[in-house]
């Protein structure tokens, strides 16, 4: 297991101190995703997923390039702990709304909208400040190991969900999940106050008093991104294969929700369901470590993300067509690590590669893949939906989508294979 200490290395205390609390927020985050997703899928089923999903990704698509721009015009260090408090604030309502009955499914929908509204801006920031705050040469290895944590709280947070869940001796009543949504709460104070200072405060003003002014020098300077990426070979080939990745092979995950309630051996248990998110959580820890070692190898990347997108499309594949727990959650497990390794490796190198008056704009554009990628299991899921109405039961449903998608996916990736190969970029 790689420490904190030998991964960061030189690194700040306070640098150190961060990262402890973004595990501590991930932990919460696993929490959430469990109970919120069971909630959802055990009230509404496929439909209540599509719906919730839909509303997280229209803010999140439609805001994030302006998030990134948000990023380099103002201070990132207010701008992460404003988002902070934000989903603090959306927790809370939560809570209040599941302590006394099932919130209506509109309800549930408009949180997610409100999560994703947030996460339009925190989201690309995030990775912009961490890039901050270290010197030019660490910003891939310290993004792997931000991701590391990500991935170790979300598993810690899955299989903490699962008893949080099922516990019922309270004095209030826990079956929406109201002692889950507390934890998430508690979880996010302590990254409010421990956001050191970047190391790089240059910023990109926006000029001019005026909201016409101001609206129209952010979409000159999203056009400028744009034009970075067009013009700039390397970046365009790093974010098409990230584009495929999100849209095509990340559904399955999005939608695990779906498959881990259907499932016939799964026996719609509360337990079962956190374990396969955990087992998801567990391939994300060993992708991120993965990926910090192949950071150190100094590896060419020609062909290797073509392995890794192979891998996981086999791997969710299988998880589709297995019906043995054990060879489910392996499985899912590779899945996760594939589809970690393949984005997290992707989304390192291409701030690396990028300009830094550039990075929290072009973070916001990797964002906006990831919220086109959730609009994409949104409409996979409403899908599933007719699908499962009219000709077949959920679970084969499911099965039939996923491997549409997952087959799309290996197309367009041999397709570009030229491209890949005329890249020169080292990890």
């Amino acid at each position: 297991m790689i420490s904190v200490d030998t991964s960061i290395g030189s690194a700040s205390f306070k640098l150190k101190l961060f990262w402890f609390a973004n595990l501590i927020a991930s932990i919460s985050l696993g929490v959430y995703l469990v109970a919120f997703n069971w909630l959802v899928v055990k009230s509404y089923g496929a439909y209540g997923i599509s719906v919730t999903t839909i509303a997280y990704a229209i803010p999140q698509t439609t805001l994030v390039l302006f998030g990134g721009l948000t990023s380099d015009s103002i201070n990132k260090e207010s701008l992460y702990k404003i988002c902070q408090i934000l989903y603090v604030a959306v927790g809370i309502v939560l809570l209040l709304a599941c302590i006394n009955d099932l919130p209506p499914l509109w309800f549930l929908g408009l949180v997610s909208f409100a999560s994703g509204l947030t996460v339009a801006f925190s989201s690309p920031n995030k990775t912009s400040l961490i890039s901050s705050l270290v010197p030019e040469t660490q910003i891939t290895s310290i993004q792997q190991l931000f991701f590391f944590a990500t991935g170790l709280g979300w598993v810690l947070g899955s299989v903490l969900a699962s008893h949080l869940l099922s516990w019922d001796e309270l004095y209030f009543k826990n079956s929406h999940g109201v002692l889950a949504f507390l934890f998430y709460i508690l979880g996010l104070i302590p990254s409010i106050f421990c956001v050191p200072k970047i190391l790089n405060s240059q910023q990109v003003s926006i000029a001019g008093n005026s909201l016409d002014v101001k609206f129209k020098t952010a979409l000159s300077d999203i056009s400028a991104a744009l034009l970075y990426i067009r013009t700039t070979f390397d970046i365009r080939v790093l974010i098409w294969m990230l584009a495929i990745v999100l849209i095509l092979g990340m559904p399955f995950s999005y939608l695990l929700s779906i498959y881990a309630h259907a499932h016939p051996n799964m026996h719609q248990s509360s337990k079962l369901f956190a374990h396969l998110f955990a087992a998801l959580g567990v391939g994300n820890i060993l992708g991120a470590l993965l990926g910090i070692h192949i950071t150190k190898s100094h590896m060419k990347q020609a062909t290797l993300f073509v392995y890794i997108i192979f891998g996981l499309c086999f791997s969710a594949i299988a998880a589709l067509l297995m019906t043995q727990y054990w060879q489910i959650v392996c499985m899912i497990l590779l899945a996760g690590l594939f589809s970690s390794l393949c984005t997290d490796l992707l989304k390192g190198l291409i701030q690396s590669q990028t300009n830094v008056t550039m990075r929290g704009r072009i973070a916001g554009f990797t964002q906006l893949l990831a919220g086109i990628s959730t609009m994409s299991a949104g409409l996979a899921g409403f899908v599933v939906h007719h699908l499962s109405n009219h000709e077949t039961n959920t679970y084969s449903a499911y099965v039939s989508v996923q491997l549409v998608l997952l087959g799309l996916l290996a197309i367009l990736t041999l397709l570009s294979l030229p491209s890949i190969l005329k890249t020169h970029i080292r990890i």
